[in-house]
């Protein structure tokens, strides 16, 4: 299978064979800038795809995670989905993961030419039609049961449990950086009713995306539409506070996750409207009134969770998260705390968007 196969070995050009067995291939080449997967854009007589290894340690159990997508990917292609089906494509002796002699998980999805994805929201459009995938997306799987996906991560979104976790980090974490992060701990127990108030709302169960950056949205490179829902891996089940609420965080947030100015961090709430629209121009007829109640909740729920996450990481020593300086972690926490106080203000008396 000649071609031009930058930057892989004999173990994973094996791997490659065992998906497209004698397809010609022109080339091979890494793609996009994640850091969970390491992937590559396959380009070939029989089309274009993406070949991708699974972390094991961001996902202790590999089959789970495709079994999930593979169920998604068939329920998919039985309901009236109006975005393209990113099913993964079976290897050649029908499976849809192959393991190479280290034990590392492959799988192979299509790739979708014409689309671009954006790394950050900058309109209303981009807000409403992002949100309107997703939506799209979560009304698609509605008639899917929840209890019959795996929990890829469990308690991925478990506020008490990751609040409980917290308490132990307090307790053993590293003095020096303790002392520096006094006031965001603080700040932080100040509002941690929220966890029980939500866990406690009695939310329906749904199948849920819950990583709903607008980058993982492929939109068409003309039109700039939404093409596809991609990174499947965390869908699972959760509540809509977590595919709406990471929206909020991620889509209307001003400033980057790691702002250090914080007079940059605040709501936009233009973007958060356009979201709002283009999220319930899907889902609005589906949602509950107990669901709507709660959704301008979802924001201030994840934005405070996440500064949680991110302030036990930096207190336990940068363990989890990539860091580019010693205290990134604790800026990252900062601004997912002066995201949560904008929401705060902003979104007072607001029941639902």
């Amino acid at each position: 299978m000649p071609g031009n196969f930058q930057n892989l070995n004999s173990e994973t050009t094996a791997i490659l064979c065992q998906f497209l067995g004698a397809a010609q291939i022109s080339e091979v080449r890494p793609f996009g800038t994640g850091h969970i997967n390491d992937t590559y854009k396959v380009t070939s007589g029989s089309g274009n795809f993406l070949l991708q290894k699974l972390n094991r340690w961001a996902f202790a159990s590999p089959e789970a995670v495709m079994q999930n997508i593979r169920q998604v990917g068939e329920h998919l292609a039985n309901r009236p989905y109006p975005l393209k089906n990113m099913r993964p494509v079976a290897a050649c002796d029908g499976s849809l993961w192959q393991q190479d002699a280290a034990g590392e998980y492959w799988r192979m999805f299509p790739f979708f030419d014409g689309t671009l994805t954006l790394g950050r929201v900058e309109t209303e459009d981009q807000a409403f039609e992002g949100a309107r995938a997703f939506g799209a997306f979560a009304k698609a799987l509605g008639g899917l049961p929840p209890e019959t996906l795996h929990a890829t991560i469990p308690g991925f979104h478990d506020g008490p449990q990751r609040l409980a976790y917290f308490y132990e980090v307090i307790k053993m974490g590293i003095p020096g950086r303790l002392k520096m992060a006094t006031m965001e701990i603080e700040t932080l127990l100040k509002h941690q009713s929220l966890f029980g108030q939500i866990a406690a709302a009695g939310l329906p169960q749904r199948i849920m995306h819950h990583d709903t950056k607008i980058g993982n949205v492929l939109f068409d490179a003309k039109t700039l539409k939404a093409v596809a829902i991609v990174d499947l891996d965390t869908v699972m089940p959760g509540t809509v506070l977590s595919d709406f609420g990471d929206m909020m965080r991620t889509f209307a947030n001003a400033a980057a996750e790691d702002e250090a100015c914080l007079e940059k961090v605040a709501l936009r709430m233009p973007i958060f409207r356009a979201l709002s629209e283009g999220y319930l121009l899907e889902m609005g007829d589906t949602l509950t009134p107990l669901e709507k109640k709660w959704l301008p909740e979802g924001g201030r729920w994840l934005s405070l969770m996440q500064a949680m996450r991110f302030l036990a990481d930096y207190l336990e020593g940068d363990v989890y998260y990539k860091t580019n300086y010693p205290e990134h972690n604790l800026v990252r926490a900062r601004s997912q705390l002066a995201l949560f106080e904008s929401m705060t203000a902003q979104l007072s008396g607001i029941k639902n968007p």
